[in-house]
């Protein structure tokens, strides 16, 4: 919550419309704005579907930031024009680790977790 205080924060995923609402429901989370490539009809990696998200939520490309843990998608994202955050996850793909545990350092932020990702972007945290 003290995110979106001072930043507009929108699920931006592969997934079906019904598969976030479920997912932010299991889980307890909150969203500004949920943008689904199902939505756009472009789907990641291609630069459109990140300029749509971003046209979407009336920002320029450079007024975003891609959070992720995988470098693809990032990537991506700065090659649309968005800044880039990578949040390690280690447990994300299971016991046999993710693909790409190690963040690429062109990165504008690496966190270790999403408590640090927010202090790193100016949020104090408890």
């Amino acid at each position: 919550p003290r995110l979106r205080e001072k930043y507009i924060c929108a699920s931006f995923t592969i997934l079906s419309f019904r598969m976030i609402i479920d997912t932010a429901k299991r889980n307890g989370l909150s969203w500004d704005a949920v943008l689904s490539c199902e939505g756009i009809g472009k789907y990641k990696t291609l630069p459109e579907a990140y300029l749509t998200a971003a046209k979407w939520l009336h920002l320029e490309p450079g007024e975003c930031c891609m959070v992720a843990c995988h470098n693809f998608d990032l990537d991506a994202a700065k090659k649309a024009g968005f800044k880039t955050a990578f949040v390690r996850r280690p447990d994300e793909w299971g016991a046999s680790g993710p693909p790409d545990p190690e963040p690429n350092p062109q990165h504008d932020i690496i966190a270790d977790n999403f408590p640090d990702l927010a202090r790193q972007l100016g949020i104090q945290v408890r």
